[in-house]
């Protein structure tokens, strides 16, 4: 007994292991695939990583800002449908699928005023029925019902809160969430914070060639700058899963003679923001949850002061000659 015992526990152990090592190396796989396709480094790529000079008379200081920022409130969008046999049926039917739907997410904190319905199509189904005449068939078109769509958009404030409005959609029937929007108040300070810190990097730089020797006051100086705003809709990339899932528990439950015809394939993604590897400094290094990054590229060129011309004043000698009545020309030398 002892020995089937230790046996059993050596197959287990086994077991684990080598689903350890297929979820490792699907890990390393993926992850070589996305550094390869992505930041792969090429001889001829080592050159972002030199300092170039134009000429002697001018030059250009680059600074890449990125700032990582949780949104402050999100909106996550579905898609609701109704088929009925008339107009009216299927308005009502739906409107109260919206309703429980609105009521139930009030014990989220959710209030009615922040779930808005937006009306997209109603539009009548026709069939084809087949009318047998004596010596032919024809098809006659026929009315069969409504379909009714509309969307829904809920706003909520924590991140969180996206796992129970979801189940609460599905309670209500309904499985279409169409997407997330990420919102941040006030994002112009976020602006203002890269372009102080951008502007006290420079400024650092500046003491350091200053210390060096280096003057810049001897050259004119012009700033331009460019900002960008990336959303994590953007930053999902698709990930190759080895697992695969079983639905004959599914069919089992169904019963003998149940086969599955068809099923809904879903996108194996996975958040990856944007990386740090192009930014000289980054605001807000840990990131836990998908995030809104802001982008600052602040340029300073240089450009050296030419010096005046100098104006040079040339002296004209003047001389004068005097017309004799005898029609002489004679020089009259001044003294």
């Amino acid at each position: 007994m002892k020995k089937q015992t230790i046996l059993s526990c050596l197959a287990l152990f086994m077991a684990l292991s080598a689903f350890g090592q297929i979820q490792i190396q699907n890990y390393k796989m993926n992850e070589i695939q996305n550094w390869n396709s992505r930041v792969q480094l090429r001889p001829q790529d080592m050159q972002r990583f030199r300092a170039g000079m134009q000429n002697t008379n001018d030059f250009t200081m680059d600074v890449q800002v990125l700032i990582n920022i949780e949104a402050t409130s999100y909106g996550a969008v579905f898609s609701i449908r109704q088929v009925a046999e008339t107009a009216e049926e299927v308005n009502v039917l739906l409107n109260q699928r919206v309703d429980s739907f609105r009521e139930q997410l009030k014990s989220l904190g959710i209030q009615r005023n922040e779930v808005i319905v937006d009306l997209i199509s109603q539009v009548p189904i026709y069939g084809q029925e087949t009318m047998k005449k004596i010596f032919s068939k024809s098809l006659q078109e026929v009315p069969l019902g409504f379909e009714l769509q509309k969307t829904i958009l809920v706003r909520y404030d924590e991140y969180d809160l996206l796992n129970d409005i979801v189940y609460i959609a599905s309670k209500n029937e309904i499985y279409d969430l169409i997407k997330v929007d990420y919102f941040a108040a006030n994002p112009h300070l976020y602006f203002d914070t890269m372009r102080h810190a951008a502007n006290v990097y420079l400024n650092a730089i500046y003491d350091q060639y200053k210390a060096n020797g280096f003057e810049l006051d001897s050259f004119n100086k012009m700033m331009m700058e460019n900002t960008g705003t990336i959303y994590p809709i953007s930053r999902y990339r698709k990930y190759q899963s080895v697992s695969r899932l079983s639905y004959d528990k599914l069919l089992k439950k169904a019963g003998d003679g149940v086969t599955m015809t068809s099923a809904v394939a879903s996108p194996v993604l996975y958040y990856d923001p944007l990386p740090f590897t192009d930014f000289d400094l980054v605001i807000n290094t840990e990131i836990n949850r998908p995030c809104i990054q802001y982008t600052l590229n602040l340029k300073a060129h240089y450009i050296r002061k030419q010096p005046a011309p100098v104006r040079v004043e040339k002296t004209v000698e003047r001389q004068y000659f005097m017309l004799t009545p005898e029609g002489e020309i004679k020089y009259v030398p001044l003294k």
